[in-house]
């Protein structure tokens, strides 16, 4: 048995927390896989092993290893299938953080990004939502932009009028048109 395949073994008998935040990346990059599947097999939203995972999730989306953020935001999307709307107390700091981090990503992780936040708003955080996207708007990457109008476009299109406000959101997209109109 090689020195890694020994630490690895050794590291599914710690802690989640320990196992998320380890300073390897195989380790986390196991943590996420088997959390997902964890997540994938939990029928009942309330179980009481679901809760403790929210707040782990602020952190682990604003990892900066590009494979390890498609591997947390793959336990990410497993843990809002999972939940119910009760895990929206954590929603804005994992959005903002789902922001900062992912939508400039590589394409599957900017689609596994929007994917989460529309479960986000599923789970009736939409305030959450369009509060990180208000942030993604203004951000300088032009592809963080584009991903931030996509998927307010596809979550106005899902789930219309009534669950997110057309208001607010030609609101976020004007604030963005302002800026470059200024900037021209």
């Amino acid at each position: 048995m090689s020195e890694e395949e020994k630490l690895l073994q050794e590291a599914k008998k710690l802690p989640w927390e320990e196992r998320l935040f380890h300073k390897n990346w195989k380790v986390r990059n196991e943590a996420h896989i088997d959390l997902a599947a964890l997540c994938d097999s939990i029928s009942d939203p309330k179980d009481p092993c679901i809760r403790e995972f929210g707040p782990f999730f602020e952190k682990t989306v604003a990892e900066s290893n590009a494979p390890m953020q498609e591997k947390t935001l793959d336990a990410l999307i497993a843990y809002l299938r999972a939940v119910d709307a009760d895990a929206g107390r954590y929603a804005k700091e994992v959005c903002d953080a789902i922001v900062a981090k992912c939508l400039t990503g590589r394409p599957k992780t900017v689609e596994k990004a929007q994917a989460s936040f529309m479960l986000r708003i599923e789970l009736e955080a939409v305030d959450a939502f369009l509060d990180a996207m208000e942030k993604a708007i203004k951000n300088k990457v032009a592809r963080a932009v584009v991903a931030a109008i996509d998927v307010m476009l596809l979550a106005s299109s899902e789930f219309g009028a009534k669950i997110l406000s057309p208001r607010r959101i030609l609101k976020i997209i004007k604030i963005k048109m302002s800026v470059h109109l200024l900037k021209d």
